[in-house]
């Protein structure tokens, strides 16, 4: 049963590129992702948002990557990390939406 919707922006590369990692990761079947527009309105270019199913909890930010990281086992190290105030900046930097060239994927090496 899913616990959790992660809404991602559609044109987003990098969160798609997230999303597929997190649904091979997603064992037990907990994680939806979806891309369609949630009740706190359009999300911006890289920002995540996490919507607890069994309460309609909205999560953002490094709060919101916690709670992948609980519904997803292979991210439980994260958990720990999490605390460290360097990784916690980090996981919210990273959820919260990116401008310009940040939410780009790296130019591949053919």
């Amino acid at each position: 049963m899913r616990q959790i919707r992660i809404y991602r922006h559609p044109d987003c590369p990098k969160c798609a590129r997230y999303a597929r990692f997190h649904q091979l990761l997603d064992w037990l079947h907990q994680v939806e992702v979806s891309t369609t527009t949630q009740k706190t309105g359009p999300l911006r270019l890289g920002e995540v948002i996490v919507e607890k199913l069994d309460n309609g909890r909205i999560l953002k930010g490094a709060e919101a990557f916690e709670e992948i990281c609980r519904r997803i086992p292979a991210y439980a190290p994260f958990l720990l990390l999490l605390r460290l105030p360097a990784v916690h900046a980090f996981a919210e930097r990273e959820m919260t939406g990116c401008n310009g060239q940040a939410c780009e994927l790296p130019a591949s090496r053919d």
